[in-house]
C-alpha cells in the first residue's frame, strides 16, 4: 500500500512538473505572439530564449530520468534529477517568462495588438494631432516604450492604484464587456508627469508650477487641467478617423 502511494505521488509531481514547464514553454512566447513583428530587442530575445531552453531542458529531463534511464540511475542520482527537472528548471523557465512578457509589453507595439487600442496608437504616431501623447512622440521627449514612459504605474514597480486599474481593464478587454469609445475611469497621478518635468529648467521657469506644486505632488490639481487631454476624446476614437 505504501509502495503505491509513493507511485500514485511520483505520477502526479510528473504530470505537474510537465504541464509547469509546458506553461512556461508557452509564457516565452506571449509578449511576442501580442507584439506581432520580428524587431525584437536583443535583451528581451536573450530572455525569451532562456526561458525556451529551460522549459524545453525541464521536459526532456523529467521524460529521460522518468521514463527511460530510471533502472540505470542510483537512488541519489535519480532524487537530484528530478529535483532539476521538476523545480530549478521550470522555476527558471517562469521567472523568464514572467521578465520576458513584463520588458515585451513595455513596447508601443505591444499596445497596438489590442484593436480597441488602435485609435490611441494611431493618434500617438500622428504628427499633427496636439494631444500629449502625440507631442511626446514627435518630439522624442521619451525615447522608446512611449506608452510605458507615461503609464508605468502599470508594471512591476508601479503602484497599488496602477495595477487595480490595469487589472480591471485587462478584465473588461477579455470579457468584452468594454463599451467602445472605451472612457478612462481610474486614477493617475501627476507623479508620472513630474518624474520627468519636474526640476528641469523649463518647467521651473514657468510661475504656475512653482505656485502650484504642493497642489500637483499631492494631485489635488491635474496637469492635464493646463496641459490639454493626453489623447483623443471619446466622441475621438474613431479607428478610421485616426489613421
Amino acid at each position: 500500500m505504501v509502495m503505491r502511494n509513493i507511485r500514485h505521488i511520483r505520477r502526479a509531481w510528473m504530470r505537474l512538473g510537465l504541464t509547469w514547464t509546458w506553461m512556461s514553454l508557452f509564457g516565452s512566447n506571449l509578449a511576442f505572439a501580442a507584439e506581432g513583428n520580428t524587431n525584437i530587442v536583443p535583451g528581451i530575445g536573450l530572455l525569451r530564449g532562456i526561458g525556451i531552453a529551460s522549459a524545453l531542458g525541464g521536459i526532456i529531463v523529467l521524460i529521460l530520468v522518468h521514463f527511460v534511464y530510471r533502472k540505470r540511475l542510483s537512488r541519489g542520482t535519480y532524487h537530484w534529477l528530478l529535483l532539476l527537472g521538476l523545480f530549478v528548471l521550470p522555476i527558471t523557465a517562469t521567472l523568464s517568462s514572467m521578465a520576458t512578457v513584463m520588458e515585451g509589453t513595455k513596447r508601443v507595439e505591444a499596445c497596438a495588438s489590442c484593436h480597441v487600442m488602435d485609435p490611441f496608437v494611431n493618434d500617438l504616431k500622428n504628427p499633427a494631432s496636439p494631444t500629449l501623447a502625440a507631442r511626446h512622440y514627435k518630439n522624442k521627449w521619451i525615447a522608446k516604450d512611449q506608452c510605458y514612459g507615461c503609464h508605468i504605474s502599470y508594471g512591476a514597480t508601479g503602484t497599488i492604484a496602477g495595477k487595480r486599474d490595469g487589472f480591471r481593464h485587462w478584465l473588461y478587454y477579455v470579457t468584452g464587456t468594454y463599451s467602445d469609445p472605451i472612457k478612462f475611469v481610474g486614477s493617475y497621478s501627476n507623479s508620472n508627469c513630474l518624474y520627468c518635468h519636474e526640476g528641469t529648467r523649463i518647467w521651473e521657469r514657468i510661475k504656475s508650477h512653482n505656485a502650484l506644486r504642493a497642489d500637483l505632488e499631492q494631485d489635488l490639481v491635474a496637469c492635464i487641467r493646463c496641459h490639454g487631454p493626453p489623447h483623443p476624446l471619446p466622441q475621438e476614437r474613431t479607428g478610421s478617423a485616426m489613421k
